[in-house]
């Protein structure tokens, strides 16, 4: 079995290599450069290489960009977005 983490000390990864890491084609990988779902850099007319954090936020968003948490005096916002009292305060 395939290691299937992201390096974070590397900068660069070849589209097979990402393609490996997804578990997916080289040309599933090429069509999501075409169709500007994975930002890469073309160095030549067939030569792309993706930057270490497309790979991570491709394989996991949660790292890549990672959920603010915005506390006020009474309230919380939790991850999905919604306002709520603590328990511990009183009405």
């Amino acid at each position: 079995m395939e290691d299937t983490t992201v390096d974070l000390d590397r900068s660069f990864y070849s589209p097979r290599e990402v393609a490996d890491l997804a578990g997916v084609h080289p040309s599933t990988i090429m069509a999501w450069i075409h169709a500007g779902r994975l930002r890469a850099i073309k160095l030549s007319e067939r030569t792309y290489r993706i930057p270490n954090k497309a790979v991570l936020k491709l394989l996991s968003p949660e790292l890549a960009n990672p959920p603010v948490i915005v506390e006020r005096p009474g309230a919380t916002v939790d991850l999905d977005g919604f306002t709520r009292e603590p328990d511990w305060v009183t009405k």
